[in-house]
C-alpha cells in the first residue's frame, strides 16, 4: 500500500502511515491500522492524549481517512474508497 501524508492544520504537523491490506476475514478488501500506530500517529498530530481538536489518529483537515470499524483487537479498519487523500 501507499503512505498516506495526515496532517493538523492547528497545530501544524503532518505524519505519515501507511494502511495494511486485508486479505481475508470479515473485512476483507478494506485496509487497517493498528491501535499501536493510531496511538502514534495522534502523538505526533495533536502531541497531547488529552487534545480533541482531530479525528481518530489526530487528524484535522487535509487527508482523511474513513474509519468503518474496529477489529477485536481495537485496530481500526479503513475503507479507503471512501477516504480522501
Amino acid at each position: 500500500m501507499k503512505k498516506i501524508t495526515l496532517s493538523n492544520n492547528f497545530h501544524n504537523t503532518e505524519a505519515t502511515v501507511i494502511p495494511q491490506a486485508i486479505t481475508e476475514g470479515r473485512f476483507k478488501g478494506y485496509a487497517k491500522i493498528s491501535r499501536k500506530t493510531a496511538m502514534r500517529l495522534k502523538n505526533e498530530l495533536c502531541g497531547s492524549a488529552d487534545c480533541l481538536c482531530g479525528g481518530n489518529f489526530g487528524e484535522r483537515g487535509g487527508s482523511h481517512l474513513e474509519v468503518i470499524n474496529e477489529d477485536y483487537e481495537r485496530n481500526y479498519i479503513i475503507d479507503l474508497g471512501a477516504s480522501h487523500f
